[in-house]
């Protein structure tokens, strides 16, 4: 809803919502600080537990209000001390070792092995994997094909 377009009686809704993003910005900054001045580790989590400690109504912030209030978050990721939240990505197969798998297949393999360590991959290294897979079931298809022109001539 666009601001100029609300009804006169939502003003009051307005106020409430900017009063409480006021107070939730000026907790979270001073529970911020506090916990920096500290030498505490700052997340999100932290700014909501130590808020709830320095409120005088003892209600704090959630985690969750942290997100929602981009100033708060902004202040918060400046200073923030915690880990990122990227996901972790997994150790790459050396490409040559990749190449060499499918190379080495034998019929009479343990296949559960073969299960647990290609769940060990990424997915991006699997996907590798059977690309190059691909590549070489193509490249002997062609050999075979071209073994079984000349055979015929």
């Amino acid at each position: 809803m666009n601001r100029e377009s609300d009804s006169p009686t939502m003003d009051w809704l307005y106020d409430v919502y900017e009063k409480k993003k006021r107070r939730a910005f000026e907790l979270g900054k001073q529970a911020t600080d506090l916990l920096a001045s500290e030498s505490k580790r700052i997340s999100h989590r932290a700014v909501a537990q130590k808020s709830k400690e320095i409120d005088p109504d003892g209600i704090g912030i959630h985690a969750n209000t942290i997100l929602s209030n981009k100033e708060l978050h902004e202040y918060i990721s400046q200073h923030s001390t915690s880990k990122s939240s990227k996901a972790r990505k997994a150790p790459k197969m050396p490409q040559e070792e990749l190449s060499n798998i499918f190379k080495q297949v034998k019929e009479d393999r343990d296949i559960e092995r073969v299960r647990r360590r290609y769940m060990k991959l990424s997915k991006s290294e699997l996907v590798e994997l059977l690309i190059q897979s691909e590549q070489y079931i193509a490249q002997n298809n062609k050999l075979w094909l071209k073994e079984e022109f000349e055979k015929h001539q």
